[in-house]
């Protein structure tokens, strides 16, 4: 029988993983072997071999230390690791980092009978607790590994800047939010005190990868300094980027200059409207009204009649918490120039801490010099689809300070050419400035050419060049607007007029058969790098044969296989062209098609003719006489 003997295998594996391989034992007697291994015998009875596939597992070493880390979600922590090299020569370590936010170098050198440090850094996103470790390898000492116990804690809140407004204004910050992850990332946002911070933004909002958002927040005080109702937490929280928070802090400031109130009048009249002044604070208070500077004309004060009057008296009005206090005025302009005063709001409370708060609102009058009732208004026309360019010319007295029946103050005219002076009139260059302004800017553009003194009238002539580019039949009447730098307004109405082109082509439809439909399909653009809405019909006194669809829709923008609009045809009768007309228009533009509508056409009926057979003729009979019948009858009837 065979026998049996141990065989010692060591293995010094340097790092972890699983290692294979084969032992192979060979014998030149003829012996049989009763091991675990397979068998293999030639033709010669004199050799014999065994062999083993062996598989080892090793595991990984114990750690060399076990390292806490704390550190705040979407902060950072380093933490320096010792490594040495005992052997005489250059050593290089292949280094993995696992764990959330673990990250650091892929590899570390460190020379002959050294020692160097390995820089971790852990940026955790999540609050939690987990695992991490760090291994190193190298082919010549092998593997070891540091165990992390990683506590990832709820970040503090970043206090921002403080942010200062005026009782009665606010204050705006941008609070940016970055995804620096390649996928966009949904981050959802809370603030705790919505009535004094105001989020500009949905409360989710989607944050594009590796970019960044600004966040807009304004701020409202409602007391002077900074109180607990100034300050807010302001939180996000992202299934991909984690949590985080901020601390807002405000400060009420007192007032100074409030916004300016506007208000226009022509010239000759009485306006009136409204200063609504809203109480900021968070309580009820009491104030007082008036008016400064009510006859203030170009930094001058006039001295004789008010242009503007506070329809209030100067008893205390009491205003409720958050509320709003009307205050009515009037402006009465003397001439063309500009005038300005102040509306003055001041709280009266004895030991209050807003007692003296003071509000100023400057008022700002702009005369408007209004052209006269027998005004006739230029035209400017063409057709649709044409082009038209023609003068401007205006003529204005800056010097006006009232309506006048005998000099035509606000005189317009639309012309080919300019046009010349009148005998006598000469022109020099103004020195008054202007600003003018079309209230119609899609279908007209409005160039200036020219600024001059008209004397001896002592009149401004203003010349432009007007260009006309209707899309569409309009007729509409047109403001041009002339601002004088010292304050006063004219107003030039004009009319502009375009008769509907001619039709952009003539569709023929054919029809297929009676009470069929036969389409006919066209596609159509936009005339710009956007969609608009349009509208499809047929004119009126079109056959009632003919319809189109879709009725209304978008049309595709430039660049783009364009919308498609079908008109069908379908007769009910031969013999007929039916016509229609096709309107296809947008805000801006139209386009009109003549549709001729064919009916099939009728072709005569091919048959056979055939003789037909004899019939047999009625037999002979007796003819009768009615004449004679006839008189039988009527000499019976008489007496």
């Amino acid at each position: 029988g065979g026998i049996s003997v141990p065989y010692e295998i060591t293995a010094y594996p340097i790092k972890q993983g699983i290692y294979k391989g084969v032992f192979s034992f060979e014998s030149v007697r003829s012996a049989s072997n009763t091991g675990c291994g397979r068998e293999s015998s030639s033709s010669n009875a004199e050799s014999h071999s065994v062999w083993y596939s062996v598989e080892i597992i090793v595991d990984p070493p114990p750690p060399e230390k076990t390292v806490d880390l704390f550190c705040e979600a979407k902060k950072a922590l380093a933490l320096e690791l010792s490594i040495s090299n005992p052997t005489d020569s250059e050593v290089v370590f292949d280094v993995t980092c696992e764990g959330e936010g673990v990250t650091g170098p892929p590899t570390v050198t460190v020379g002959p009978k050294t020692e160097a440090c390995y820089e971790l850094h852990y940026k955790p996103t999540f609050i939690g607790k987990s695992a991490g470790k760090v291994v190193f390898v190298s082919e010549e000492l092998g593997e070891f590994w540091y165990e992390l116990k990683l506590n990832s804690e709820k970040p503090r809140p970043v206090a921002l800047p403080q942010l200062s407004a005026e009782l009665g204004k606010t204050a705006t910050t941008l609070i940016p939010l970055r995804n620096d992850l390649p996928d966009s990332s949904l981050v959802h946002v809370t603030l705790t005190n919505s009535p004094h911070f105001v989020l500009h933004s949905p409360r989710k909002v989607s944050v594009p990868g590796n970019d960044k958002i600004d966040l807009e927040v304004t701020f409202i005080p409602s007391a002077l300094g900074t109180s607990d109702n100034h300050t807010c937490l302001m939180e996000f929280s992202s299934p991909q980027l984690g949590e985080w928070s901020y601390t807002l802090q405000g400060q009420g400031i007192r007032p100074s200059v409030m916004d300016a109130v506007n208000i226009t009048c022509p010239l000759g009249q009485v306006a009136q409207t409204l200063l609504l002044f809203k109480n900021p604070l968070n309580h009820p208070i009491t104030v007082s009204c008036k008016l400064l500077e009510r006859n203030k004309i170009e930094n001058k004060v006039v001295p004789t009649e008010e242009l503007f009057e506070l329809l209030v008296g100067e008893e205390l009005i009491p205003v409720p918490e958050k509320g709003i206090l009307e205050l009515p005025f009037t402006f009465r302009p003397l001439n063309m120039a500009h005038a300005a005063s102040y509306i003055l709001v001041e709280v009266i409370e004895d030991g209050s801490p807003v007692d003296g708060v003071k509000w100023q609102y400057p008022i700002k009058g702009t005369p408007v010099f209004n052209v006269s009732k027998g005004y006739q208004l230029p035209v400017i026309s063409c057709k649709a689809k044409e082009r038209k360019e023609a003068f401007m010319e205006i003529i204005l007295d800056t010097n006006a300070t009232q309506p006048s029946k005998t000099v035509k103050y606000s005189e317009a005219g639309i012309m080919e050419r300019p046009s010349e002076l009148k005998e006598g009139w000469k022109r020099k260059d103004s020195e008054h400035e202007f600003s003018f302004s079309l209230d119609e800017t899609s279908l007209l553009t409005l160039q200036h050419c020219s600024t001059s003194n008209i004397s001896p009238p002592g009149l401004t002539l203003i010349t432009f060049t007007l260009v006309f580019a209707p899309g569409k039949p309009i007729k509409k009447t047109v403001n041009l607007t002339v601002d004088s730098k010292d304050g006063g307004r004219w107003i030039y109405p004009f009319t502009a007029h375009s008769t509907p082109a001619e039709p952009d082509d003539t569709i023929v439809i054919r029809a297929s058969g009676l009470h069929k439909d036969s389409v006919v399909g066209m596609r159509l653009n936009s005339l710009d790098s956007s969609s608009i809405p349009y509208e499809a019909y047929l004119e009126k006194g079109s056959d009632p044969d003919f319809r189109v669809y879709p009725p209304t829709g978008q049309l595709l923008p430039l660049g783009t296989e364009g919308t498609l609009i079908c008109v069908a045809y379908k007769p009910t009768l031969y013999g007929k062209t039916h016509n229609a007309k096709l309107i296809v228009q947008t805000p801006t533009n139209q386009w009109s098609y003549v549709i001729q509508g064919q009916s099939p056409a009728f072709s005569v009926p091919v048959g056979v003719t055939t003789t037909p057979g004899r019939l047999p003729r009625p037999s002979p009979g007796i003819k009768k006489n009615f004449i004679r019948q006839n008189m039988r009858v009527l000499a019976q009837k008489s007496p």
